[in-house]
């Protein structure tokens, strides 16, 4: 089934209209291309079908042929209406089955959430994925022209109730992502992906968490902590949660007398002056020995963790396991991802969103003496971000410039993440970033054929 995809702008310059209390006429316009350039490139990128651009706009026209997409000119004084019809029109003539009708100002947009929407035109004929506030951002129509286009305040009533009224079967979608447009002021703070024109990072810890045990909802106790010290969490927060509370929550701490050590464990720990037992549960927790020597103050063994990380013991930690924590090694969660959405759900369930959130742990470093925090879980925080397309502040084309944006935050967390501070989970406020609901902390991980110096 061919499923046409059809964008719909204005002239950058009379874009968002509705921002004037907030933005001024350029900003309004630089926000208007940005978007733009995401709707396209995101659709360039994820989806296999023809794609059009309904415009008036020369330079909408030429960033759309740039990128290979049909330019379809809008009607003078047409409406957003008469331009999705022009899409039905374009749709029509080379014979799709279906056409996808998108605005061109949503703040992120996600593979997973244009998958399900295609997924759902296999049951019904009319998709709609509703905004926020009733309207529609994003229409699936099969056959285009099954219905006429209603675009405007409460649309997606409008459209649903126009597909009934035909007969047709429909189904209304609100996705976490698909459903937040820049149309008012109060959207700027979703729309991440935007300059810090203030050019200030706040960072704070968030005190008063209590001891972490097995089975404890570490959103709550978060949230708790945060509502009772007057720092309740903002749009565009990044939370910062020490993995060591994390592990705890999810019971990955294990008896040392309990552990049984193989003849390898054996033969290390005799190589290396480490206690057999530890030996043996970094083993079960890692998938490959990289170095193993014998150093004070027990032993190097430095071990790639069956996530990838490379690192010395697995990750395994015995310092400030708490009450009952003697004997006892702490290992790194199973799925530090997993555990950072569920901690990001409860955030934005609690305090609204978008809310980031890193799980780091303190790692080593080749070359360097010391540790610092790094991300090994991550959840909408862009892991890494990409520059190529962009230049320095001289105007040079930068080439190969990915910074390591999760590693950078974690960093950071890590100055008022003090061993002996008791303070777990720490806020930055003020970055600008781009939500990636796709993002994993494995997008870090340097592929073993790149790895030079193993």
């Amino acid at each position: 089934m061919t499923v046409a995809a059809a964008i719909l702008m204005k002239d950058p310059s009379e874009a968002k209209s509705r921002l004037k209390p907030a933005l001024p006429n350029d900003a309004r316009e630089a926000l208007a291309l940005l978007l733009f350039d995401n709707t396209l490139d995101f659709l360039t990128a994820e989806h296999d079908g023809p794609i059009a651009v309904v415009t008036r706009s020369a330079s909408i026209a030429d960033r759309a042929a740039a990128k290979n997409a049909c330019v379809i000119a809008e009607t003078a004084n047409g409406d957003i209406n008469t331009a999705a019809m022009r899409a039905c029109e374009w749709a029509r003539d080379i014979g799709a089955a279906s056409l996808l009708v998108l605005h061109a100002d949503i703040a992120t947009l996600a593979a997973d959430e244009l998958r399900s929407l295609l997924a759902t035109a296999e049951r019904a004929e009319i998709v709609i994925a509703q905004s926020s506030d009733g309207g529609t951002n994003a229409l699936l129509v099969s056959p285009p022209g099954a219905i006429p286009f209603l675009f405007g305040p409460q649309s997606a009533a409008r459209h649903e109730a126009a597909a009934r009224a035909r007969g047709l079967s429909v189904e209304r979608l609100l996705l976490p992502h698909l459903s937040r447009d820049v149309d008012h002021p109060s959207d700027l703070a979703g729309a991440l992906s935007l300059p810090d024109t203030n050019g200030q990072l706040k960072v704070f810890a968030i005190p008063g968490i209590a001891e972490v045990t097995a089975g404890d909802d570490l959103a709550s106790m978060i949230a708790a902590a945060a509502d009772a010290a007057a720092l309740p969490l903002s749009p565009g927060d990044i939370v910062v949660v020490a993995q060591k509370i994390v592990s705890k929550s999810e019971g990955r701490m294990v008896p040392l007398a309990g552990i049984t050590p193989s003849r390898e464990a054996q033969r290390l720990a005799a190589e290396i002056g480490k206690e057999v037992r530890k030996v043996e549960a970094i083993l079960q927790e890692s998938t490959a020995v990289i170095r193993a020597r014998r150093q004070q103050p027990d032993g190097l063994l430095i071990t790639r963790h069956r996530q990838g990380w490379i690192c010395a013991n697995a990750g395994i930690d015995e310092s400030n396991l708490g009450a009952g924590g003697a004997g006892m090694l702490l290992l790194l969660p199973q799925d530090p991802d997993a555990s950072a959405r569920a901690i990001r759900a409860g955030m934005e369930a609690h305090f609204g969103g978008p809310i980031g959130v890193v799980i780091s742990d303190t790692f080593g470093r080749p070359w360097r003496n010391g540790l610092v925090n790094v991300a090994i879980g991550v959840a909408g925080v862009p892991v890494l971000v990409d520059w190529t397309k962009r230049t320095d502040a001289y105007g040079r084309r930068l080439q190969a410039t990915f910074p390591a944006f999760a590693d950078e935050v974690s960093a950071a967390a890590g100055l008022l993440m003090a061993k002996d501070a008791s303070l777990p989970v720490v806020v930055l406020r003020g970055l600008a970033w781009r939500e990636d609901a796709a993002s994993s902390a494995s997008q870090v991980l340097r592929p073993t054929e790149q790895e030079l110096f193993l």
